[in-house]
């Protein structure tokens, strides 16, 4: 086992936790009680202090793998190291992840953002950092896809923060966290990849990361800042929010909701329980040497409709089969139904769905951690019994630990065409059968671009025939509310879904904030702008002016056709261009890679 559990009364003492004078809470732990019933996981490395580190910042200490970082680092070596969990608790945080620790002396708690360099530098100086483990990063792929700018704002440019203001510190560790996501997809028969292989990043999300790995380098080239830079693979266990493969199917599976697979389910992935990345973390930081890149990585390789099965199998929902077995879905040929393997797949088809992939998903990622390993880490854990402590502990305590987690649970729909080309959220959401290229294009999944076409079209013939019809120059402003509130940092990505019926709906006024040239918050049109409530059912067009030309006869604003494919705003196409207005209406609208005269 790579845990140990305690209760969580174990080490409490008077001590009163100091948090940041920028936090709004009172206490920085005013949540729920559901913690005080679930066990205190840690990992299980103990290594002799090291000197010259005292106090040691953790950037997103309340989110997923940083807890178990925290929490074993405060409770493993309570003489010897002080921590500070730096986190503005962004949607995937929890204050329950480590609010057992509130008590503990060498423990405390500072709201701040890593993007922010003043609260940064306050958190430095505050504890006297000299040793910060750099987790805090968006990253969750599927909503890179949607909010590229969110990634790369906090990702990189956080990064960049906390670099400059460790240089400015004199921090004596800089230790980074990466994924393997930065080398890009590894064929199936292609060798596990080295420390020192290519990056080769695939997705907004990889390159996010991969960038901010190019800045701590040149940090330790320029500054001579000491890092160490650490690459892991797919870590799953408790505390996890619900958006990630293995909490959120096993939550489903607990609500007796189907699971809902990308594609055909055949990628696989290699899985890290979170104790066994916690003692990687520990060795790191008391073995590993500076300058130094170090992989993290499992054998434990499963695909993803085969992860499914286990799934179900640990749930109880179908019986555990022998390994000997025949695969758990073949969907060529299938076993009567009256066979116990016919009403196995049976049930199989019941509990899993499909719907349509990324816009690009790698197959596989594989790492060789053996440099790690002459460290002395080795994963103790066996996937099979990481995923029985993982289901045990979200069937406890999933529904509870965070907010109402309902729109994270919510599949990525299908792009199926409604009447007269309307996307409907309601048409063909899930399907049966694995997802293809080929089946997409055989049962009426469409391609993204050629919505974006559609929307596009559309867009212009309606514009025409209100120009037609409404010549006037001085006609009542209309806005167009979009109930989202988007941010750079997805903190309410889930929080809202647009029915398409009410895209271009509500009659009051919104402020938007257009200087940032990410998605605003509301929709604006002008008197002249040529809509009207019935212009179209896409989601949300937004309208920025630019401010700079207000007064002048010419007017430019900026539009970004956010979210078209579908209304959960994951996997969304965003289209930018310019619409050009003179003399008080829109004579040109014009895409990136389309231009249309209006």
């Amino acid at each position: 086992m790579t845990f140990a559990t305690q209760e969580p009364t174990s080490r409490y003492n008077s001590a009163v936790t100091p948090i940041s004078p920028s936090s709004q809470l009172e206490s920085p732990f005013e949540v729920n009680e559901i913690w005080r019933d679930a066990p205190v996981f840690t990992g299980t490395t103990k290594f002799d202090p090291l000197p010259d580190v005292k106090n040691i910042m953790v950037t997103g200490g309340a989110g997923f793998i940083a807890c178990w970082v925290v929490r074993h680092l405060v409770l493993t070596y309570p003489e010897a190291y002080n921590v500070v969990s730096f986190d503005k608790l962004d949607y995937c945080a929890s204050l329950n992840n480590t609010r057992v620790l509130e008590h503990e002396p060498n423990f405390s708690f500072y709201r701040g953002d890593i993007t922010n360099p003043s609260e940064v530098m306050d958190c430095l100086e505050r504890y006297n950092i000299d040793t910060i483990f750099h987790f805090a990063a968006q990253s969750h792929v599927d909503l890179s896809f949607g909010n590229p700018f969110g990634f790369t704002h906090t990702n990189v440019y956080g990064t960049h923060v906390l670099l400059e203001s460790a240089r400015k510190a004199g921090i004596k560790r800089f230790i980074h966290v990466s994924t393997d996501e930065v080398y890009g997809e590894v064929k199936d028969d292609e060798d596990d990849l080295l420390e020192t292989s290519i990056l080769a990043p695939t997705n907004p999300y990889a390159a996010s990361k991969a960038a901010a790995e190019m800045l701590v380098n040149s940090y330790k080239k320029s500054f001579k800042l000491p890092i160490i830079i650490v690459r892991s693979n797919n870590v799953y266990g408790p505390h996890q929010y619900p958006e990630k493969i293995i909490p959120k199917f096993t939550c489903l599976l607990a609500r007796g909701e189907p699971v809902v697979l990308h594609g055909d389910g055949s990628p696989t992935r290699r899985y890290l329980f979170a104790g066994d990345a916690a003692d990687a973390f520990d060795t790191i930081l008391h073995r590993g040497q500076l300058g130094e890149i170090y992989n993290v990585g499992s054998y434990d390789e499963i695909s993803n409709l085969s992860l499914c099965h286990k799934l179900l199998t640990e749930m109880e929902i179908i019986p555990c089969r022998s390994p000997t077995s025949s695969p758990p879905c073949n969907y060529t040929t299938s076993p009567p139904s009256s066979s116990p393997l016919g009403a196995e797949q049976e049930e199989i088809h019941r509990w899993v769905k499909y719907t349509h992939d990324r816009p690009f998903n790698d197959h596989r990622y594989a790492v060789d951690g053996t440099k790690l390993r002459k460290l002395g880490w080795e994963p103790k854990t066996t996937f099979e019994e990481g995923l029985r402590i993982t289901v045990d502990w979200y069937r406890r305590f999933g529904e509870r630990w965070w907010d109402d987690i309902t729109n994270v649970l919510r599949p990525f729909p299908i792009t199926a065409g409604g009447e007269d080309g309307v996307m409907d959220q309601e048409v063909a959401e899930m399907c049966d059968k694995p997802v293809t290229l080929e089946s997409r294009e055989n049962t009426g999944v469409r391609k993204s671009s050629d919505i974006l076409k559609e929307a596009s079209g559309s867009f212009r013939s309606r514009h025409q025939q209100y120009q037609h019809q409404h010549h006037h120059k001085h006609r009542t402003r209309k806005y167009l509310h979009h109930t989202r509130e988007t941010s750079r940092d997805n903190t309410d990505y889930y929080s809202s879904r647009i029915p398409r019926s009410c895209a271009l709906a509500s009659p009051r006024p919104r402020e938007l904030a257009s200087s940032t040239g990410l998605v605003s918050p509301g929709i604006t049109l002008d008197e002249d702008d040529g809509f009207d409530d019935e212009d179209t059912a896409y989601n949300p067009l937004t309208i920025v002016y630019d401010d700079e030309a207000r007064s002048r006869k010419k007017r430019k604003l900026s539009i970004v056709v956010d979210d078209i494919t579908n209304d959960s705003h994951r996997f969304n196409k965003k289209a930018r261009g310019d619409i050009t207005q003179e003399g008080g209406r829109c004579a040109k609208l014009s895409w990136t890679g389309l231009t249309r005269t209006l």
